[in-house]
């Protein structure tokens, strides 16, 4: 008993440690102001983006074409191979994204572990950042990027995003004992990013825009 003790105490450590590091170099922000936009993924005006995907799942990798459209009741996501072969097609409801679902998969693709992580991750791109009593604030020491924390249910979400123009450049979700989430946004081009990179244990995702 006393070993498993021993091993949380030290886990605690360790979590405390990471999170100390990650947001050293940023300030909080008391009034963040009129001119800070919201952390923003795809624009409200968003409609439609195709990416060129590189999905590493447990060592096979897969490749292929992404497609994204907005709905009025969410998002729709599908993939399909170079020949159009399709890999598999999900739907992310408006207002609970993480909730979304498969409405397609490939059988060699649909096992627990690999579709949940799929969803989730996919899902954090589409969930809108929450401003309210449980939301922190931060800004870096150059003034170029604010760190938004949201903490809930579900675990804690960091934004890191351009405070004019709302642009998020990395996304992280962590749970306490669960798989970390991050990911990386760059180039965008009006309503969506360019490049969006997705880590997530042994699960990685390349995206670029076409």
């Amino acid at each position: 008993m006393r070993i498993k003790f021993s091993q949380m105490i030290l886990l605690l450590y360790l979590s405390f440690a990471a999170f100390s590091c990650r947001f050293s170099g940023f300030t909080t922000m008391n009034s963040p102001g009129p001119k800070l936009s919201k952390a923003t993924v795809f624009a409200p005006d968003f409609i439609k983006a195709l990416y060129k995907a590189e999905l590493t799942l447990h060592g096979q990798t897969i490749t292929g074409i992404i497609v994204v459209k907005e709905r009025d009741d969410g998002y729709q996501m599908a993939m399909v191979s170079e020949v159009g072969l399709k890999y598999f097609e999900f739907f992310f409801p408006g207002g609970s994204p993480l909730d979304g679902h498969a409405v397609y998969m490939m059988a060699v693709l649909d096992r627990g572990p690999v579709k949940e992580a799929l969803i989730k991750s996919f899902g954090l791109l589409f969930r809108e950042a929450e401003y309210n009593s449980h939301s922190h604030l931060k800004m870096n020491e150059t003034g170029k990027t604010v760190l938004l924390t949201n903490k809930g249910k579900r675990g804690r979400f960091s934004y890191y995003y351009k405070p004019l123009s709302g642009e998020v450049e990395q996304l992280q979700y962590d749970r306490f004992l669960g798989t970390k989430t991050s990911i990386k946004l760059s180039d965008y081009k009006n309503d969506a990013p360019g490049s969006i990179v997705v880590y997530r244990g042994k699960i990685s995702m390349n995206l670029q825009r076409l």
